[in-house]
């Protein structure tokens, strides 16, 4: 039987979560239909890696930077806005030419807003509906739906990696919306790249390090002189793709980059997880029904925001990472029992949606 879609495939390449979320999702598609995947950097990197029989396409995306103080974060954003909505019209045009040149027949883009045609189905996919911002900022935060609602009138269909009803992961930033039109969204439960099969690798603590930098590599510097100082069996992940090094520092085995079979053995085998609260992340974390201590990435609001809710949910204990402190964070971690009960990848009739 032949292949039903020509599905182009877009990836975000903010962090590698929505690589890593997007993975079940591009498994499926693929039984049915050609795919190939855009994106870029070290999501391009990792997903060429995971689906080495599929077609890609390297195409940069906002590239936005991060500053060293987290402070900054907002202003430093602003400025970046007209050099953002630049490279989106730039990205919907190239995207266009693509369908054109490709015979695509329908686009699946995680956050990638410009990947849309006109003359075909597109479709979205997004946890956050609502933009968080700090402080005094945040009576703005309805405004951030405009956003969104303006771009996705070029969709057919939003999913939502999340319950529709609590209990849910992502509280506010996609519930309890004010103007998005409520028949566009499709909440599909969480997504999380699983293989229960493996070989749990076991440890006390595994320590994720990721996100954009430079606040990745400062993660990963505080991390390695504060693992010294837990006891048992301590693993570190440096989300450093470009690399494939493993090593030994006073007893904490460090690995420059993981494969996601070699991670969820990590995942698979630790008693605590230790990370950034990146939403894929915590699907995969719920997932497994593991305990965990978050450090969101200073001035991400989107992961100080879930570091809140979750802390305040009694889920799972968070920390700045100017106040971490792993040593005694971990106790708190520890005691911590998230009474999620969320079953991952039910995702037959997004499928469904995008093979129609």
């Amino acid at each position: 039987m032949g292949k039903k879609r020509k599905i182009l495939y877009a990836v975000l390449n903010w962090g590698l979560g929505h690589a890593t979320r997007s993975l079940p999702v591009i498994r499926r598609l693929a039984f049915n239909n050609d795919v190939t995947i855009l994106s870029t950097g070290r999501s391009l990197e990792f997903l060429k890696a995971e689906l080495p029989d599929l077609e890609f396409i390297d195409h940069e995306d906002y590239s936005v930077r991060y500053t060293k103080s987290g402070f900054s974060m907002i202003p430093y954003m602003a400025f970046q806005l007209p050099k953002i909505f630049l490279r989106l019209k730039e990205e919907q045009k190239y995207t266009e030419m693509l369908v054109e040149k490709y015979k695509f027949d329908r686009i699946v883009s995680d956050n990638r807003y410009g990947i849309y045609s006109e003359s075909i189905p597109s479709f979205f996919i997004t946890h956050q509906l609502r933009f968080k911002l700090p402080g005094q900022l945040s009576i703005f935060e309805r405004f951030s739906e405009y956003f969104n609602k303006f771009y996705f009138r070029s969709y057919r269909k939003i999913f939502i990696p999340d319950a529709e009803k609590p209990p849910c992961l992502s509280g506010v930033l996609s519930h309890d919306l004010a103007s998005i039109q409520r028949t566009k969204l499709v909440y599909t439960g969480i997504l999380a790249d699983l293989d229960f099969e493996i070989e749990p690798v076991q440890s006390d603590y595994l320590i994720i390090v990721s996100g954009p930098e430079p606040q990745r590599s400062i993660f990963e510097e505080k991390v390695r002189a504060q693992s010294k100082l837990l006891k048992g069996k301590i693993i570190i992940v440096c989300g450093r793709t470009e690399e494939r090094k493993v090593g030994s520092e006073d007893g904490v085995t460090v690995y420059s980059h993981a494969s996601r079979r070699e991670l969820f053995a990590m995942m698979k085998g630790t008693k605590t997880v230790i990370s950034r609260p990146g939403y894929s992340s915590v699907m995969e974390i719920v997932s497994m029904n593991k305990k965990a201590l978050f450090i969101p990435t200073p001035g991400q609001t989107e992961q100080e925001y879930l570091a809140d809710y979750f802390r305040e949910k009694g889920y799972f204990h968070s920390v700045t990472q100017e106040k971490m402190d792993l040593a005694t964070d971990v106790i708190q971690a520890e005691n911590t029992v998230c009474s999620l009960d969320m079953i991952p990848n039910d995702i037959s009739g997004m499928i469904n949606e995008i093979e129609a």
